[in-house]
């Protein structure tokens, strides 16, 4: 959630810096927001430019283009706290205009503090929790204290999470930068030092990166960095790292929208991924096959993505598997101890529910164990064993290829599992490893032979107003996963269920006309699905089903059909029959006239609780 952006270079650089900011605030805004600002820093002072509305729609009516300078800070906000006004927009200033700050976070003592510096005189002209900030900081730098010692004064005040960029136009030509719980990156060139909440932000201008870690101060200075531990002042020496994806992969490409291109890369990330972490994946099936139970933590299609490892580790490794949403994670947090191991899935490697749950196990004294995209994100940094999935830039806020790449991962898992225990013949798991291997081929084939077809199903589904989505067993996965994505882009109502399960209640709101989608593998489960469907059908419902190739009777009962190539039904299925669903649910959100890369309400990184 929020979009963070700092600059401060030399004048010898070509782009003027508003032109800077208004591009690197662009390339954040999958991140979500509702409102833009930017301000420029000199030692004549700070200049403001925010609003509510669009990164587009705010940089052109303010020409944030048309800024010059050397020193600047932008920000798109989320709201929290204060309604979607201009007035509570990024960057807040100090009352007397000399420090100025942008926050991705939550303060929450900040009433208690807000009523404290009202006491002293302060006028407050937002009602957000950012602006006590550059107030507290003005106060402690009026009592003789450098920026650091105020900002290790301001971190000892507040309560909460944050990401804050704090400049001053007493130091013109520097930037400060901290964090806690919430991400910060550096980049670094010869001429100019960058911030940014995510790196796609500064991609055009450099690929050497550090990761900031919590209670770390970093000083940016054109050409130069310094990073001080905010805890014993303590200079910290990192080595930076270079960024093996550039500018144009967090490009559009073409398509019309980054999800159906990043549904589209899903065949080159999971060939990318499969030649990679081998020895870590035995490694991580020796540390589950020695755990006593299994946690599984994780939010979103992340969570579903984690599902994998609750109907596969069962059966291949005769585990315990406890899934638990980050969020609840209080409701089961007793139960760790150190002989846990907790498998955290994340994309961001920053989503705060799963940081905090990760870090309460670790104190039981719990193994972790992370499938993550981020390298260098906090969860990275606060693991035993890190797996990356390595999908690159995943642009659409709505999650697809990650999606793929996690449930990839957690198979590869699986499949070392059944080496371990011998719990498959030789013959399953040579189709196993089969299965592994051939999926990114199988994904390109589903999307090249089913396209059509659904855009065509999205011509009936664009105008529903509700919808099921029922599965069985590891299918199950595939339905909740399936409506979170309607759900989330077309704005329809949908919900996954488990197939069995319907009829216990759902099986009331069907009439006709209803839009049920099935999710329907030639496995144990198909004739059981087979009844469910004729359930529905009886009652009204459209049915629309994802099936294996060839299967003939279900093609009879079902209204609409998608095919998945024949093989593919036990072994990798709850990826290979997802992506049918990304696809409606992208197609659908497009019909209705929607942004499908920018649902509204949503954001890519939740970073507050």
């Amino acid at each position: 959630m929020c979009g963070i952006i700092g600059i401060t270079k030399t004048k010898k650089t070509n782009n003027l810096i508003g032109s800077q900011i208004y591009e690197a605030l662009t390339r954040l805004e999958y991140r979500g927001y509702d409102s833009v600002g930017m301000a420029v820093i000199s030692k004549d002072g700070i200049e403001l430019a925010k609003d509510k509305g669009s990164i587009n729609e705010v940089g052109e009516k303010l020409n944030f283009s048309e800024y010059e300078g050397s020193t600047a800070i932008g920000h798109s906000r989320w709201a929290t706290h204060g309604a979607v006004e201009k007035r509570n927009a990024h960057p807040h200033k100090s009352n007397d205009g000399k420090v100025v700050v942008v926050h991705n976070g939550i303060i929450e003592n900040f009433m208690q503090l807000k009523k404290e510096l009202q006491s002293k005189g302060v006028i407050f002209e937002s009602d957000t929790d950012t602006e006590i900030i550059p107030n507290l900081i003005e106060m402690y730098l009026k009592q003789g204290m450098s920026m650091v010692k105020a900002i290790i004064s301001l971190i000892d005040k507040i309560e909460g999470t944050y990401a804050l960029v704090i400049s001053s136009s007493e130091e013109p030509d520097k930037i400060y930068v901290i964090r806690k719980d919430n991400p910060l990156v550096i980049g670094i060139t010869d001429d100019a030092m960058f911030c940014a909440s995510d790196i796609p932000a500064f991609l055009p201008w450099t690929r050497e990166v550090i990761i900031l870690k919590d209670l770390e101060i970093a000083i940016l200075e054109p050409g130069n960095l310094e990073i001080i531990s905010a805890e014993n002042e303590q200079l910290i020496v990192r080595k930076s790292h270079e960024v093996t994806w550039d500018a144009e992969a967090a490009q559009k490409g073409g398509y019309p929208h980054f999800m159906i291109k990043e549904i589209h890369e899903q065949e080159k990330v999971l060939k990318v991924q499969l030649k990679t972490q081998n020895e870590n994946i035995e490694l991580a099936a020796n540390m589950i096959q020695k755990a006593n139970k299994v946690i599984l933590v994780a939010a979103g299609s992340a969570y579903y993505a984690s599902l994998n490892a609750y109907y596969n580790f069962i059966n291949l490794a005769n585990k315990v598997v406890i899934p638990c949403v980050a969020a609840e994670w209080s409701s089961i947090e007793n139960i760790v101890d150190e002989n846990a191991i907790i498998i955290s899935v994340s994309q961001s490697g920053e989503t705060l529910d799963t940081i905090k749950a990760i870090k309460s196990a670790k104190t039981k004294g719990a193994k972790i164990i992370s499938v993550v995209n981020v390298v260098g994100s906090t969860l990275t940094q606060i693991s035993d064993l890190n797996l990356y999935i390595h999908s690159g830039p995943e642009i659409g806020v709505a999650a697809t290829k990650t999606f793929s790449s996690q449930s990839l991962m957690i198979w590869r898992i699986g499949y070392e599992l059944a080496k371990i225990n011998g719990s498959l013949t030789d013959t399953e798991l040579k189709n196993f490893e089969k299965n592994l291997k051939d999926i990114p081929n199988i994904i390109s084939e589903i999307i090249k032979g089913n396209e059509a077809k659904i855009r065509d199903i999205s011509n009936y589904m664009y105008d529903q107003k509700s919808a099921f989505y029922l599965g069985r067993d590891i299918s199950l996965i595939t339905a909740y996963e399936g409506a979170l994505k309607i759900k989330e882009i077309a704005y329809i109502h949908a919900e996954g269920y488990p197939a069995g399960e319907s009829k216990h209640g759902p099986i009331a709101l069907i009439e006709d006309g209803f839009p049920v989608v099935f999710t329907i593998p030639k496995d144990y489960t198909r004739d059981k699905m087979m009844g469910s469907v004729q359930e529905m059908a009886a009652r009204g419902a459209v049915t629309i089903g994802v099936i294996e190739e060839g299967d003939d009777e279900m093609i009879e009962v079902l209204d609409h059909y998608i095919e998945i190539p024949k093989g593919y039904s036990r072994f990798v299925s709850s990826i290979a029959y997802n992506i049918p669903l990304q696809l409606l649910a992208y197609y659908t959100s497009v019909k209705r006239g929607l942004n499908p890369d920018r649902p509204r309400n949503l954001a890519k990184s939740v970073t507050v609780e």
